[in-house]
């Protein structure tokens, strides 16, 4: 894989980059292509220490985010978060881009629930158009995590989102 580490009012040391470069070397095994691009985000928020690692496949993303105490604990926290994902996509990521058969024994994870993912409740609504502030305001009066409209400036459907600082984030999904 081929790292591309961001650190935010955090300094990487050379260890810290040694230690992120072998353990992410073992998840070599799951792309075959050897220039898959591993996205490393470091972020000190103070006490406590942020990373999240991206990995992009051929537009599907695979991502972990862990908070913790030190960044050498968040590497241990983070990568079988990570491989537990890929395991429990493996199926559609080999039917779609024909990923190698990794081994029985799996790096960081003993145990992994591979419990198909079903639609519990199909909920239909409509949506209504408005500017991302009034949107904002509207998530605001609901109280969801989310909240679907439609732009009235660029017609797309996007989302207001509540953040977990609190803040409200937007989302403007486009095609490839």
């Amino acid at each position: 894989m081929k790292l591309e580490i961001t650190a935010k009012n955090y300094r990487v040391t050379d260890r810290l980059e040694r230690i992120l470069e072998g353990k992410t070397k073992r998840l070599d095994k799951y792309f075959p292509d050897k220039d898959t691009p591993c996205k490393i985000v470091m972020t000190d928020l103070g006490r406590q220490c942020k990373m999240e690692i991206s990995i992009n496949y051929h537009g599907t993303y695979i991502r972990s985010e862990v908070v913790g105490d030190t960044m050498y604990y968040n590497i241990d926290a983070c990568l079988p978060k990570l491989e537990r994902q890929l395991v429990k996509h493996r199926e559609k990521l080999n039917k779609s881009y024909k990923l190698p058969q990794a081994p029985a024994e799996y790096e960081f994870v003993s145990d992994v629930d591979v419990t198909p993912l079903t639609i519990a409740k199909v909920k239909r609504f409509a949506v209504g158009r408005m500017s991302a502030v009034e949107a904002a305001e509207n998530l605001e009066l609901v109280d969801h995590a989310f909240y679907l409209f439609v732009n009235e400036e660029t017609g797309n459907v996007e989302a207001v989102y509540r953040r977990n600082d609190g803040t409200i984030g937007l989302l403007q999904p486009y095609i490839e």
